[in-house]
């Protein structure tokens, strides 16, 4: 298991892996996003070699909000040149897994429809990427339906190459509950990529691991249950308090967990 922090995507992206890789974590959770960090602004070369040089590894993220669950056909289309100009810049500063989300559609559509928009474009993306040595994850998002997890699944069994990303926070707010559980028990054979972080099931609130007063979640058991489908790889922590002592304790608190499993 290796534990990770993502950059900030409106600071210097050389800047934050320095302190990422000064502060003892893994690997860089590396988002290309506007303001600073879009890809045609990252230095793809300077990034690789400050990832080298600070032994970190390296995943890489998308923005969220790119938006092709829609029954439009051209943003559908504008979107995956999006996805298609991260792709490279992803690879060259060492990534072999990439992220996109899952596009929150309009709630009015049938399920084979908005199943549908997502198989036409994460397939030919998958393709692409498998071409140059990238394994394309689908991550979960907030409120985006109570069927979330169930299009996720059908997504994945129209689109082969596609593997699976867990968030813990994304998973408490899709149906009032935490389906952690159940995420897990439906797709932790295809998941290849984990955030953690914390909220009291009202806001995706980024909070610091085991630190809402009104959250059920039970830490340890959560852990326990992702170690035993034979996860081991990437955990990145999102934990965007300024205090970044909260990220230290949360990162602190995982590795006891985790060995504790």
């Amino acid at each position: 298991m290796r534990v990770g922090a993502m950059n900030h995507p409106a600071k210097d992206p050389l800047g934050e892996i320095e302190w990422i890789g000064k502060n003892a974590f893994d690997f860089v959770d590396f988002t290309f996003e506007p303001p600073a960090a879009d890809a045609s602004q990252v230095d793809t070369r300077a990034v690789r070699a400050a990832l080298e040089r600070n032994g970190l590894g390296v995943v890489a993220h998308t923005a969220w909000y790119l938006p092709y669950g829609t029954p439009f056909g051209g943003i559908r289309e504008a979107c995956l040149a999006e996805f298609l100009r991260v792709l490279p810049a992803a690879r060259e500063i060492g990534a072999t897994v990439l992220n996109v989300h899952y596009a929150k559609p309009p709630s009015f559509f049938p399920d084979e429809q908005v199943i549908g928009w997502h198989v036409e474009v994460l397939s030919r993306l998958c393709d692409e990427a498998a071409a140059v040595g990238v394994t394309i994850v689908l991550e979960h998002v907030p409120f985006a339906g109570s069927g979330q997890l169930e299009h996720i699944a059908a997504v994945m069994e129209r689109v082969p190459l596609l593997r699976f990303h867990l968030d813990s926070g994304h998973a408490k707010l899709e149906r009032g509950y935490d389906r952690w559980d159940e995420y897990l028990s439906a797709l932790g054979g295809k998941l290849r990529h984990v955030h953690l972080s914390e909220n009291d099931g009202t806001a995706d609130q980024h909070l610091p691991i085991g630190s809402a007063p009104r959250s059920a979640t039970k830490w340890p058991e959560h852990i326990r249950k992702l170690k035993a489908t034979g996860y081991d790889g990437t955990i990145t922590l999102e934990v965007f308090s300024p205090q970044k002592e909260y990220l230290f304790a949360s990162r602190d608190l995982l590795r006891k967990w985790w060995d504790e499993a």
